[in-house]
């Protein structure tokens, strides 16, 4: 596309790439048989073909019904992107299922029964609560972008929404990009969305667009030669279900792996710290896990042990992923968790903010410390430590406890207590297992 050409609706993109898709497919089903989701928990996908069920997702992207294998399969898809490099055509299989869901997502919201239609405005309450129970009215302008951006920084840090809820962690990753002097401005929040819950969520591809598109004009407007993103959604958002649709002036690199880019100035900074870290990751097909894993180990005195977990499984831990399928969620961490420990870790480093949402409430489980492994990196570099509030209120056993700890952040954000009260026991429900629902 034309730099200086209008973008054409999102609709449109997707229909055009789903089509150019439904035509390359042979429909071998290769991509079916080595789907972990379809391995481990579908029992109706595993009695159909390979190649009914690849041949139902291809009836769908050429404009007809889905049908029930192809529904199944779009919608517990976790986007663990094994399927990609066993498709003898090229093709990515991942990118043909998300763009199926939004398919099925819109006919469920014309129809009145698509179950996740609320859940846009449902996921901006939660995260407005549990930021403001975690961080100043001021700090919240700052790291959305609201204020204190310079005008024309070379860097643009995106945090995206999720990560929100657990502040601890965007404030530690600036603090290390401070430690390295780079000029970077922020913008995140429910108002600078990549647009995935409108497009997969409530198959409502031309709000996803336009949400798309205003915030790559934000980004564009401060002038960046880089956007430093952190959430992998955003990741695949923008580098794989949009790509092409709008066409931007600056690269994306991952908060991880410009850090890793960066591991000769970080380097000598590091001091030694004792811990044996079992690192959790994701593959996804994405790099993240491993320049995280290289960054650690350059970390004198950290030791990182081998241990076994479905790495594999998902790209990441949280909606849209591995909690598509709860009995995988379960298997997958209660896995890395033993695993850990048997390998005598003492440290359990979470990849991203959703993994760390549901892994650091098995404190109280297990004999090992969860922290995000940006929290590691900064206690290498004796950077200030930010308490993990997020942790805390997951570890309270009451809600009344919870609220009175952020009383204080509660009375500065003008929070309704009512809603805390109301929304709390979802966070504290089932969270000795893992189960991350707020």
């Amino acid at each position: 596309m034309e730099p200086n050409r209008a973008p054409s609706p999102l609709v449109e993109h997707l229909n055009q790439k789903g089509s150019s898709f439904a035509d390359l497919c042979s429909e071998c089903g290769k991509c079916a048989e080595v789907c972990p989701v379809i391995r481990e928990s579908s029992p109706i996908l595993q009695q159909a073909k390979p190649t009914q069920v690849i041949g139902d997702v291809v009836k769908v992207l050429r404009g007809e019904s889905a049908s029930e294998y192809a529904k199944t399969w779009a919608e517990i898809c976790t986007g663990s992107g094994k399927c990609i490099s066993h498709c003898p055509e090229g093709i990515n299989p991942r990118l043909m299922l998300s763009i199926t869901l939004s398919k099925i997502r819109k006919e469920q919201t014309v129809s009145r029964e698509n179950p996740l239609n609320g859940f846009y405005r449902r996921m901006s309450q939660i995260i407005k609560l549990a930021a403001g129970m975690q961080m100043t009215p001021e700090e919240y302008k700052r790291i959305t972008g609201a204020t204190g951006n310079p005008e024309n920084a070379e860097f643009i840090f995106y945090i995206g929404c999720n990560v929100i809820r657990t502040p601890v962690i965007v404030f530690t990753a600036m603090d290390i990009l401070d430690q390295l002097g780079v000029e970077y401005a922020m913008l995140g929040g429910n108002a600078n969305c990549c647009g995935i819950i409108h497009l997969k969520w409530h198959g409502d591809a031309n709000a996803a667009g336009k949400m798309n598109s205003n915030t790559v004009d934000k980004m564009a407007a401060l002038n960046p030669k880089k956007v430093l993103h952190w959430c992998p959604t955003c990741v695949l958002q923008f580098g794989e279900t949009v790509d092409g649709y709008k066409p931007y002036p600056f690269d994306f690199q991952h908060f991880s792996d410009y850090l890793f880019s960066r591991l000769d100035s970080i380097a000598p900074r590091l001091k030694p710290i004792k811990r044996r870290v079992a690192l959790h990751s994701h593959d996804g097909g994405l790099s993240i896990g491993k320049s995280v894993e290289k960054i650690l180990d350059a970390i004198p005195g950290l030791e990182l042990v081998e241990f076994e977990e479905h790495e594999h499984w998902a790209y990441n831990c949280g909606p849209g992923a591995l909690n598509n399928v709860e009995s995988m969620r379960r298997d997958a961490h209660m896995q890395t968790l033993k695993s850990a420990v048997a390998a005598g870790a003492d440290t359990v480093a979470t990849l991203y903010h959703t993994c760390h949402r549901d892994l650091c409430v098995f404190e109280k489980q297990f004999p090992v410390e969860v922290l995000n492994w940006t929290q590691i990196v900064s206690e290498s570099l004796s950077l200030p430590e930010h308490p993990d509030l997020y942790k805390s209120m997951k570890l309270q056993d009451e809600v009344a406890v919870a609220i009175d700890d952020a009383s204080e952040f509660i009375k500065m954000n003008n929070l309704d207590v009512e809603a805390l009260k109301s929304a709390l026991p979802e966070m504290m429900l089932g969270k000795d297992e893992g189960i991350s629902l707020w």
